[in-house]
């Protein structure tokens, strides 16, 4: 029963969990938040691998995480860099390979 309860509350957060832009400050809190439990754990020599507020946590750690591996705003730049900067390079090329081919007699 306690399994079920466990697994309905993990599907609950990951349902829950919506990315946002702050996703990755949130990360940092609650890594934080993760630490702080630990400690407190460690120090009144309470089991940390059962601990329910801990686990959720972890969940909500590996959802903030999926966000910010999904967010693709950065590579956005990248391929607009390729798709400009590769032609121009094949161009620049060419245009010197013709320059050195007319100088030559």
């Amino acid at each position: 029963m306690n399994s079920i309860l466990f697994n309905l509350g993990k599907l609950f957060l990951q349902a829950s969990y919506e990315c946002k832009p702050t996703d990755k400050e949130n990360l940092k809190t609650l890594q934080n938040n993760m630490q702080e439990r630990i400690n407190h754990l460690n120090e009144n020599n309470l089991d940390s691998f059962s601990d329910p507020k801990l686990l959720e946590y972890y969940g909500l750690y590996s959802e903030i995480e999926q966000c910010i591996f999904q967010d693709h705003t950065d590579q956005y730049f990248l391929i607009a860099v390729m798709v400009i900067g590769i032609p121009l390079l094949v161009y620049f090329r060419w245009q010197m390979i013709k320059k050195g081919a007319k100088s030559k007699p």
